[in-house]
């Protein structure tokens, strides 16, 4: 079955109208082809407002002691006391719509509160996490796509919860004892060359590993933002990575 058809949403308004009338009227707004045994007969109260296609079908049919089956895409009305010889199709949920994405500069937080509107799920972001700021332009993406989208290369990984997801840090505590050198040793960037500042270009070795410019936090070569004060380090990292390929080779 077309996910179109899942995603249709139904109003109704029956005030003892008859059952044959009200289905009529549900298919033809979902627009799909339908076959309704002649012995329906019943009035029908009731009233549906933006409820998606099945669950109408489910009410409507529950209201009239029906049931109904698909096959090759028509869908078949009869009584419960005279099912069909074959079961029913299962038809599947829809998968979750695909979000759209487009901004300069949006922060993080703003980024899952959109993705949670457009997709109708939860989508939160843990407090400690850092809300970095991204330029995104993905007019049509799934949301898990987005959210890995999001947390390549940040220090953020997403992970499932009941009705939706939850964005966090990705084992940020291990890394900071790292700092505690820098802070004992204050006089040490007076024994550096003339020209701090290039430091994050050279190679990186295990004594001496890569650190952001603004907080000196330790990064990962494939990190884009620091994930403790949001800075942009995607030049500082991409240059060491460049720098280490010929001793890797």
């Amino acid at each position: 079955m077309s996910p179109r058809f899942q995603e249709t949403l139904i109003n109704l308004e029956a005030r003892g109208k008859d059952a044959r009338e009200v289905f009529a009227e549900l298919f033809a707004q979902a627009k799909v082809n339908f076959v309704l045994q002649a012995d329906i007969q019943s009035p029908v109260y009731l009233t549906l407002r933006e409820t998606p296609f099945l669950k109408a079908l489910q009410l409507l049919c529950e209201a009239t002691n029906t049931r109904y089956s698909v096959r090759e895409g028509v869908y078949y009305i009869a009584p419960l006391g005279n099912a069909p010889s074959t079961p029913p199709v299962q038809v599947q949920e829809a998968r979750p719509r695909a979000v759209r994405l487009v901004g300069t500069g949006m922060p993080l937080r703003t980024v899952a509160a959109e993705i949670a509107k457009q997709a109708g799920m939860k989508v939160e972001v843990v407090p400690d996490a850092p809300n970095l700021r991204f330029n995104l332009n993905l007019p049509s993406v799934e949301v898990e796509k987005a959210l890995d989208a999001l947390c390549e290369g940040t220090g953020l990984r997403w992970e499932k919860i009941e009705g939706g997801y939850r964005i966090t840090t990705a084992g940020l505590p291990q890394a900071r004892p790292t700092q505690s050198p820098v802070a004992q040793n204050p006089a040490a960037p007076r024994s550096a060359p003339a020209n701090p500042r290039a430091a994050p270009s050279r190679a990186v070795s295990p004594d001496q590993p890569l650190r952001c410019p603004k907080c000196r936090y330790t990064l990962q070569l494939d990190w884009r933002y620091c994930p403790i004060c949001g800075a942009f380090v995607k030049h500082i990292t991409d240059k060491a990575k460049r720098t280490q390929e010929p001793k890797l080779r």
